[in-house]
């Protein structure tokens, strides 16, 4: 006597509707999210400008252009700044193109001459004055270089500041004012600006050419850090 078989239309699919294909979608193509939201699977996102290593790629391209941007020395804070707004533009989903940083650096340029001109003249005399103590064997040499390295690094970090708070319709005057003041206000961001400054160092110490892309990663830097330091106030 035979034993009748269990009905299969249970362990069946449903019917697809009408008008859809009747193809299943693979696990790599479509990857839900914590809300349930369907996003890219890793294969359908691109290497560079997007994905894994967009965000690496574009520090590489803003170190290369702001190095570029630099070589007068006396633009180097205003193509600082155009790569601070590039990376901010490249974050935020806004156009990120080699037209829109140079566009920024035109803009950063005007009534900045003051500045580009003075921090670097004061960094200048900084240097020299390391390189006379460490000559010249002065009494209490030791304690002036310990201040004139912290004046050093508190200059860099107000430049890093200045260039992260600069806006197309800002006064770089007040710009510098108000960069000094966060640097005072927020000491764990002056800290972390200091930390990735030093890293930067060790980097050229290690390779010089990498010099190139350290205006890159100092511009992710100071965006990451003024923004931790923004979600932070409120």
């Amino acid at each position: 006597m035979s034993t009748p078989l269990p009905d299969d239309d249970s362990r069946r699919p449903a019917d697809a509707p009408q008008g859809s294909d009747d193809v299943t979608a693979r696990p790599d193509d479509v990857t839900t999210g914590p809300d349930g939201d369907a996003t890219p699977g890793p294969d359908q996102k691109p290497l560079l400008g997007g994905g894994r290593f967009g965000l690496f790629s574009e520090a590489l391209l803003v170190g290369l252009g702001v190095s570029v941007l630099s070589l007068p020395v006396i633009t180097a804070v205003p193509a600082l700044a155009a790569g601070v707004s590039h990376v901010r533009r490249h974050l935020d989903g806004r156009p990120d193109t080699v037209a829109a940083l140079w566009e920024d650096f035109k803009a950063a340029c005007r009534g900045v001459w003051l500045v580009s001109i003075g921090m670097p003249v004061l960094l200048l005399v900084l240097l020299f004055n390391l390189q006379l103590i460490g000559v010249g064997g002065m009494p209490g040499g030791t304690g002036v270089r310990i201040a004139t390295v912290f004046l050093v690094a508190v200059l860099l970090v107000v430049v890093l500041r200045s260039a992260a708070g600069w806006s197309p319709r800002a006064r770089w005057g007040t710009v510098v004012q108000t960069a000094a003041k966060r640097a005072g206000d927020d000491l764990t961001g002056t800290f972390l600006l200091i930390v990735a400054l030093g890293l930067c160092a060790v980097m050229v110490w290690m390779l010089a050419p990498l010099a190139v892309i350290v205006p890159g990663l100092l511009s992710l830097a100071v965006v990451a850090i003024e923004h931790r330091a923004t979600v932070r106030q409120g």
